[in-house]
C-alpha cells in the first residue's frame, strides 16, 4: 500500500501510525500508573484509619478496662470494657467527619446484630479461619459505591472470654441486651470475625481518569502540531525540489533544453541535482554532435 503512494502521504502515514501506538501504549501506562497511585494513597487512609483504630483498642484494653472491673466489678459498662463498642462508637465520630469511611467490626457469629457480617464478609474470614491470609486488601463494591478496602481477622482473646463464652457466663445485663441467641462460644486463638474498612476511590478513579482524558488531548494537540510542522517541512525541503526537478526533466526530455536545475541547500537532493545538470550537459552535447 505504502509504494503507491506519494512521499508526503508516504511520511504522513507513517507518522499516523507511530502517533496510535504511541497513544494507545501512553494510555495504558498512564492509566496503570495513575490506578497504582490512586491504590497506594487509599492503602495509607486505611492504614491511617487502622492503627488509630488499634491504637484506640490497645489503649482500652491495657489501660482502661483493668482499671474499670477493679474498681467496678460489678458494673456492665461495655463502652469501657469491651473493645468492639469502642471500636464502633469512635468509628461513629470519625464518620461524622467522613461520612463516606466505613469501619466495621464483622462477624458470622456476632453478639450486636448490627455487627453481623455479609456475604464478603463471611467469605473473608472463612479465609481468615482457614488460615489462607492474614489481610485481604483490594477494590470492592458496596451499596453501589466503589471502595478500596482492607480486612484483618479478630481473633478472641482471653479477655473476650469472659462476655463470649456461654450466656451463663456472661454479665445478665449483657443478655439482658442482646439474647442468647449469637455471641458466645468463642474459644481463645479462633478467629471470631474481621476488622474491616472502607475506603471510598470513586472520586479517586474519576480524578485519574481525568487527568488521564487531559493528558490524551494534550498528547494529541501535540502530535498534530508536530505533524503539521514535520509535513511544511517535507513539502518545502523535499515534496517541492522533486516536483520541480520532475518537471524540468520532463520539459527537457521533450527538446525545452532551456530550462535549469535548481536546488538550495546541499543535501543529498543537491546532488541529485548536480547529477541531472551533468546528464543535461551530455544531452545536450550528444544532440549537438547528432545535428552536424
Amino acid at each position: 500500500m505504502l509504494r503507491n503512494m506519494t512521499i508526503r502521504k508516504r511520511i504522513l502515514t507513517i507518522l499516523t501510525i507511530v502517533y496510535l501506538i504511541s497513544m494507545v501504549l501512553a494510555v495504558g501506562g498512564g492509566y496503570y500508573v495513575l490506578r497504582q497511585d490512586t491504590i497506594r494513597e487509599a492503602e495509607e487512609k486505611t492504614q491511617l484509619f487502622s492503627a488509630a483504630m488499634s491504637a484506640s483498642q490497645q489503649y482500652l484494653a491495657s489501660q482502661i478496662r483493668p482499671k474499670v472491673l477493679e474498681q467496678l466489678p460489678e458494673i456492665y459498662f461495655p463502652e469501657a470494657t469491651v473493645g468492639i463498642v469502642m471500636l464502633t462508637e469512635v468509628s461513629k465520630m470519625i464518620q461524622e467527619n467522613y461520612p463516606e469511611y466505613i469501619f466495621r467490626i464483622a462477624s458470622p457469629n456476632s453478639l450486636n446484630p448490627a455487627n453481623n457480617s455479609d456475604a464478603f464478609e463471611s467469605k473473608t474470614i472463612d479465609a481468615f479461619d482457614m488460615g489462607d491470609s492474614d489481610q485481604w486488601r483490594g477494590f470492592i463494591e458496596r451499596d453501589g459505591k466503589n471502595f478500596y478496602a482492607i480486612a484483618t481477622p479478630m481473633i478472641a482473646a482471653e479477655g473476650c472470654i469472659w462476655c463470649h463464652d456461654t450466656p451463663e457466663r456472661a454479665h445478665p445485663d449483657m443478655v439482658a441486651r442482646y439474647g442468647k441467641s449469637s455471641g458466645y462460644g468463642y474459644v481463645a486463638g479462633d478467629v471470631v470475625g474481621g476488622r474491616f474498612i472502607y475506603v471510598p476511590v470513586e472520586v479517586a478513579l474519576q480524578q485519574a481518569r481525568l487527568k488521564l482524558a487531559y493528558f490524551t488531548g494534550g498528547f494529541s494537540v501535540f502530535f498534530l502540531l508536530a505533524l503539521v510542522v514535520v509535513d511544511r517541512i517535507i513539502v518545502r525541503s523535499v515534496v517541492k525540489p522533486i516536483e520541480n526537478i520532475v518537471s524540468v526533466a520532463d520539459d527537457i526530455s521533450r527538446g525545452k533544453m532551456d530550462r535549469e536545475f535548481e536546488a538550495q541547500g546541499n543535501d543529498e537532493i543537491k546532488t541529485l541535482v548536480d547529477a541531472f545538470k551533468r546528464m543535461k550537459v551530455s544531452l545536450a552535447k550528444a544532440m549537438d554532435i547528432l545535428s552536424r
